[in-house]
């Protein structure tokens, strides 16, 4: 089941089962020359909700052993100022091993960060079992807002529309952010993109 939201009725959504969690419907709908895309924005939906930096990026690549080219990519991605990116970044399918090590920093930062993921999960389903609104709490208001704008600066550098609307795919992202902040997150992630038995190039 995915999250589906109007904007201009932020009372009607609905959240995923959990039962629907193991598996991320979105996973199945990106090709694989669109991994780095993928990967791009669930980066993207951490910088907004944790306020990771290009800063905590190298950090972390560091302590993972990834080789600083790597970091510098992905650093450049919550870059956030329009047309940054826009002439090194052209959205080119990655390599087995870059995606592989865009993987492990993602869900390390996601682990470091799960007691906030959690927290903004558990407001969702609270905010679901008594309809109320997005907008009534903070940490959603403001992650949903944050993301809507980088969502659209991201496209705007590659000259293109967004393919998803910002509020459906923030809030389905931050269920997926959940799951690759746990123990065997890097595998599910690793097994959405496919990464097992396909080259992305």
């Amino acid at each position: 089941m995915v999250i589906s939201a109007s904007p201009s009725d932020a009372k009607s959504f609905v959240l995923p089962q959990r039962q629907d969690y193991i598996q991320p419907p979105l996973a199945q709908t990106v090709p694989l020359d669109k991994i780095r895309t993928k990967l791009d924005i669930t980066l993207l939906a951490l910088k907004v909700l944790i306020g990771i930096n290009s800063e905590s990026i190298v950090r972390v690549a560091s302590q993972l052993n990834i080789s600083t080219k790597i970091a510098d990519q992905l650093s450049l991605v919550v870059e956030t100022e329009k047309g940054l990116k826009s002439v090194v970044l052209q959205n080119q399918p990655l390599k087995v091993e870059e995606a592989q090590s865009f993987v492990l920093i993602i869900c390390h930062l996601a682990k470091q960060n799960q007691g906030l993921i959690r927290r903004a999960v558990s407001l969702m389903e609270q905010i679901d079992s008594q309809n109320s609104k997005l907008q009534s709490v903070t940490l959603l208001r403001e992650y949903l807002y944050d993301f809507k704008e980088v969502y659209q600066n991201y496209y705007w550098d590659r000259g293109s529309t967004t393919p998803y609307k910002s509020e459906t795919l923030a809030l389905k992202l931050l269920v997926d952010l959940l799951f690759y902040s746990a123990p065997q997150g890097c595998n599910r992630l690793l097994l959405s993109l496919k990464l097992n038995n396909k080259k992305t190039s």
